[in-house]
């Protein structure tokens, strides 16, 4: 079984170790193994927040979509 520390994570998610410290105690991780009050974070659990956070691209239609009629560049008047 392979154990991550909080700083090999960090190097690993290209994020800081307080993040990744805040990832684990929001259970992000699964069940940790507790050594030497650190917690340590399986394979199974990296690979688990791996695929959820990971996936296709999302494309923003509505900045593909054109601007509905009058709309845009209107005069506000005197302000």
């Amino acid at each position: 079984m392979v154990l991550y520390t909080p700083d090999k994570l960090a190097d690993l998610l290209s994020v800081s170790k307080s993040t990744v410290l805040r990832l684990i105690r929001a259970g992000e991780f699964g069940q940790t193994v507790n050594v030497a009050r650190q917690h340590l974070v399986t394979e199974d659990g990296l690979s688990e927040f791996v695929a959820a956070h990971t996936g296709p691209p999302t494309t923003n239609k509505s900045r593909t979509q054109k601007p509905r009629k009058g709309t845009v560049d209107r005069n506000p008047g005197p302000i």
